[in-house]
């Protein structure tokens, strides 16, 4: 039986793993369970499109060591989706995974999966977050059981084509290129076809000029076509398509004498204008697709300064209170973010020996007002604890408290991919440990810019 990845894939999630997926993002799980439907082939068919090459089949091989995906995360999913410091890893190593994957086709993917299933747009980033590692480790399983190359793994994955594209959700293998590479499967198959009926009328004979040269201008456009779409040299297409013509013009020499000579001859005419005609062609095609990414980069330049501009604008109806977080971040960043610095959370509290937030969002929420207003801006979520209690409980629980501000942030709009959050315990303490309110002092959240 042929192996399909990504019904293999499909086949490890299921209710209990949409059901907590649902309740970290706090959205339906239908719907959770419909965008990961559409997220899983859109990462496995960009995974493919980087493997079509043996240099981008290397960069998936370096990845897969890496990360060790060596596909034992998929023996364990009960613990990835509940929140805390596994799933906060796991968003951590999916982010890395799809700027990788994805570069600036990222944004437009997250847009499309959020339009065709309702989800929100924050969400639709932290789903694809948590699938990304999957998908890596289900490539990675069967790259360790097979023991494969780049080359080997370039060339699986060429198999994996026709069940990706069957999955993928409409529009999306035009963001990621995927279609292209079906066409000039397609285009290659009409050429192969092409050479082989110009070749049988050859061989059978008669009727030369009414026969030989239709198709042979068939097989020409053929194999121009499959040039412009693959990259291939138009030179070597349209030699390769005129290939059976040659060959089957040669038989009917033998057997036509001058009248195949003619013929011979009006194909070699033939073949030059249509090589004239697919230059020409291309030439224009490849002029209107550069002025059409001109425009498109103009527009999406524009949207952006629009966006950025309004939240910026937005910055000055909000009331920060003195010292905290988000005053102190706002006005670092205006100020061009020189030097490195860290800005504490002065109004957040959690509930004792827990990561759940109690009392107010409000600073928070402000600092995702200030990530709004500075798109390019990434971050670090910090969590610290006092020295009081088991070490590496305290390391755990800092993790997930920061964690927890982490998913409020991504509530509130913000790119996961921007965002990392990491637990330190009792380590760095910003007062003595020795009196009460020192050990309150160091029970904090911060966060810092990452460059």
């Amino acid at each position: 039986m042929a192996i399909n990845l990504l019904e293999m894939l499909s086949s490890q999630m299921g209710g209990s793993q949409y059901s907590q997926i649902g309740k970290f993002l706090g959205a339906d799980e239908g719907i959770v369970k419909s965008a990961m439907g559409a997220a899983l082939p859109s990462i496995l068919g960009s995974v493919i499109s980087n493997g079509s090459t043996s240099t981008g089949a290397a960069g998936l091989i370096n990845m897969l060591n890496k990360g060790n995906f060596d596909g034992s995360m998929l023996d364990n999913l009960g613990g990835l989706f509940g929140g805390g410091n596994a799933t906060s890893s796991l968003m951590n190593s999916g982010s890395s995974i799809l700027s990788s994957l994805m570069g600036n086709k990222l944004g437009s993917v997250v847009d499309l999966i959020g339009s065709l299933t309702g989800m929100k747009k924050s969400n639709s980033s932290s789903l694809l977050s948590m699938a990304a590692p999957l998908v890596m480790s289900m490539v990675g399983r069967y790259v360790k059981n097979k023991a494969l190359d780049a080359s080997g793994l370039s060339s699986f994955l060429g198999t994996q084509k026709k069940h990706v594209a069957s999955a993928l959700p409409a529009g999306m293998g035009n963001i990621l290129g995927f279609a292209a590479g079906d066409l000039g499967d397609k285009v290659e198959s009409a050429a192969n076809a092409g050479r082989a009926a110009v070749a049988e009328t050859a061989n059978a004979g008669g009727g030369i000029l009414s026969k030989i040269l239709p198709l042979a201008l068939i097989a020409l456009l053929a194999g121009g076509a499959y040039w412009f779409f693959m990259g291939k040299n138009p030179t070597e297409a349209l030699s390769d398509a005129t290939s059976g013509i040659t060959e089957g013009a040669a038989d009917l020499a033998g057997k036509a004498g001058d009248m195949a000579g003619d013929a011979a001859n009006a194909v070699k005419d033939g073949a030059a204008a249509t090589a004239d005609a697919v230059k020409d062609g291309a030439a224009a095609t490849v002029d209107a697709a550069g002025n059409a990414v001109d425009k498109a980069g103009d527009m999406a330049g524009n949207v952006l300064d629009a966006t950025t501009k309004a939240a910026r604008e937005a910055l000055g109806s909000i009331k920060f209170a003195a010292g905290s977080a988000g005053a102190e971040f706002s006005s670092f960043l205006a100020g061009g973010a020189e030097g490195d610095k860290s800005f504490r959370f002065k109004n957040l509290n959690f509930a004792v020996g827990s990561a759940d937030i109690s009392g107010e969002t409000t600073e928070v929420d402000n600092l995702a007002a200030v990530l709004k207003a500075y798109p390019d801006v990434k971050v670090q979520v910090a969590g610290y604890t006092d020295n009081t209690g088991n070490a590496d409980k305290n390391v755990t629980l800092s993790e997930a408290r920061a964690a927890s501000v982490m998913k409020r942030l991504v509530a509130q709009g913000i790119d996961a991919g921007r965002i990392s959050a990491k637990g330190f315990g009792a380590a760095n303490p910003a007062a003595s440990n020795d009196t009460k309110e020192g050990r309150a002092e160091n029970r904090r959240i911060e966060i810092s810019v990452v460059r």
